[in-house]
């Protein structure tokens, strides 16, 4: 031999004993929203707020009616002006200020500070704080996708 090793595979030695019965419903989402607590950029330690609460944004989950709805909604636009008689012109900063438009409009709530103060969420709000602290959007985005591995042990 060319001291290839070969795994070695070790059977049941009862195969019919495993319980190969599944509840397809115990493979379902629980909550229509993800959490996602802010970290640092570079230290990934939690930020928190003065009164010692880790700072949070809570989006909706792509499953959620809400996010659906706020997808549709986009490409329901999207649809209506291409189906016009103007040309649409499809740029890297359309996509990009779309990719913004959603995840301002997925956000449901957070618990954050900014400019030395906790603000109350607004779109407005949100869309100046995804564009200039540049980097949260990637943890959001992140986290959301993590989300969708909701069978992780």
């Amino acid at each position: 031999m060319s001291g290839l090793m070969l795994p070695i595979l070790i059977y049941p030695t009862n195969p019919d004993s495993r319980n190969l019965t599944m509840d397809l419903k115990n493979l379902t989402p629980t909550s229509d929203t993800v959490d996602v607590t802010i970290v640092h950029p570079t230290t990934l330690e939690p930020l928190t707020n003065d009164d010692k609460s880790e700072m949070t944004i809570t989006m909706y989950a792509p499953h959620s009616k809400e996010y659906k709805g706020i997808l549709h909604h986009q490409t329901n636009k999207r649809l209506k002006q291409a189906q016009g008689k103007k040309k649409v012109d499809i740029t890297a900063e359309s996509i990009e200020e779309a990719t913004l438009e959603v995840l301002v409009k997925a956000t449901k709530s957070w618990n954050i500070t900014y400019d030395g103060k906790k603000p109350k969420y607004s779109a407005d709000t949100a869309k100046e704080i995804y564009e200039q602290v540049f980097w949260i959007k990637d943890q959001i985005e992140e986290a959301v996708a993590d989300s969708l591995d909701f069978t992780k042990g």
